[in-house]
């Protein structure tokens, strides 16, 4: 009478061991993902949605998910560390590529867009974004101008905090408080000579802003104004 519980649990160990074996075999077949946020700051006069194509799979027109409009940017995930053909076209021109790779990526990356579909340019970068514990935003630079050169940027009153960023490149994130007490950072890009490009205003504790302990970029790039070319922000979230 008492030798069968014995038995029964025993069993049950060995269930519940083989169970576990079974798992951990299994765990090396699960593929990580990496992700890609593609981002469409393709603003000239002719600017358009863009479409993305994963892989061999031919482009899904029902798929919403698939079309970027711009300063609207979508996350796409692709397998970790394996080989994955990237290629994107505009809504209104599918039979042209204006982008096409083979990506092999680990981890976080931003791949921006900007010109116009007839001379589009692309920068693709990986993102490092920080966790924080305190009240915090994390703010990163792009310089994606095409006239600007390489430029400083500023807090509006205060001393630079970014000194020749130059084309097609990016800042790590920057840590900048985000209390009541610190209201709005107004952050002002200059050329060379100091002459002001543009500004953006950033209040981190606005409810409608969801930045406290987040991390942002803020692009700076050419934009079509009025019939004139001039540079302006972008805000992405990075998150």
């Amino acid at each position: 009478m008492i030798k069968k519980p014995i038995q029964q649990q025993y069993l049950l160990i060995c269930l519940l061991a083989g169970m576990f074996i079974s798992c951990s075999e299994n765990d090396n077949d699960f593929v990580k993902a990496a992700t890609v946020k593609v981002v469409n700051l393709m603003s000239g006069e002719d600017s358009d949605s863009l479409l993305v194509k994963l892989g061999s799979n031919p482009i899904n027109y029902a798929t919403t998910k698939a079309v970027v409009t711009f300063e609207q940017p979508e996350n796409f995930s692709i397998a970790q560390n394996v080989t994955t053909q990237l290629e994107i076209v505009s809504l209104s021109d599918t039979l042209t590529s204006i982008f096409s790779e083979s990506l092999n990526l680990e981890g976080i990356h931003s791949l921006f867009f900007i010109g116009d579909r007839d001379a589009s340019n692309t920068l693709l970068i990986e993102d490092k974004p920080k966790q924080f514990t305190d009240s915090l935003v994390g703010v990163r630079f792009v310089n994606l101008s095409q006239l600007a050169g390489s430029i400083t940027i500023n807090v509006a009153g205060g001393e630079s905090i970014v000194t020749g960023l130059d084309q097609n490149s990016a800042t790590d994130f920057i840590e900048f408080p985000a209390k009541v007490q610190d209201e709005s950072y107004v952050f002002e890009s200059r050329n060379a000579t100091g002459e002001l490009l543009s500004s953006f205003t950033l209040n981190p504790t606005e409810s409608n802003n969801v930045s406290v302990k987040k991390n942002l970029t803020l692009v700076i790039h050419d934009k079509i104004a009025f019939a004139s070319l001039i540079q302006g922000f972008s805000r992405v979230n990075s998150y």
